[in-house]
């Protein structure tokens, strides 16, 4: 293995936008492995995902505790079964890494703050 030096160093403060995204992407993880040991379908407590009483499983991403809006109105994804489920875990990755989910993150993210000055 050849190794490739460049001229880098770490920087001393990450963008606010790049750490959001960092953030959740650690939590999407966290999810994509839970849904991916779920025995039999059931979901652990602490899944983002679960059934509604039609059997179809709802998906919300979070950040903090707060849900983010997908689209207008709209906080949660239905997927046919737990597979599908951490598909789309995957594909919502990819949307936070390239940027696509910026607005939503950075709203949830102004309302965390917002509620820390309010003691």
């Amino acid at each position: 293995m050849e190794l490739k030096f460049v001229a880098a160093k770490k920087p001393e403060a990450i963008n606010a936008i790049v750490q959001r995204r960092q953030r959740l992407v650690r939590r999407i993880d966290q999810q994509i492995d839970l849904i991916q040991n779920a025995k039999d379908g059931l979901l652990p407590r602490t899944s983002w995902a679960w059934i509604d009483d039609k059997g179809k499983y709802l998906l919300h991403i979070k950040y903090g505790k707060n849900s983010i809006e997908l689209q207008k109105g709209k906080f949660a994804i239905e997927c046919d079964d737990v597979e599908m489920t951490s598909k789309v875990l995957v594909t919502i990755r990819q949307m936070v890494l390239s940027g696509d989910l910026d607005d939503p993150i950075a709203q949830a993210s102004g309302e965390i703050r917002a509620r820390f000055g309010k003691r």
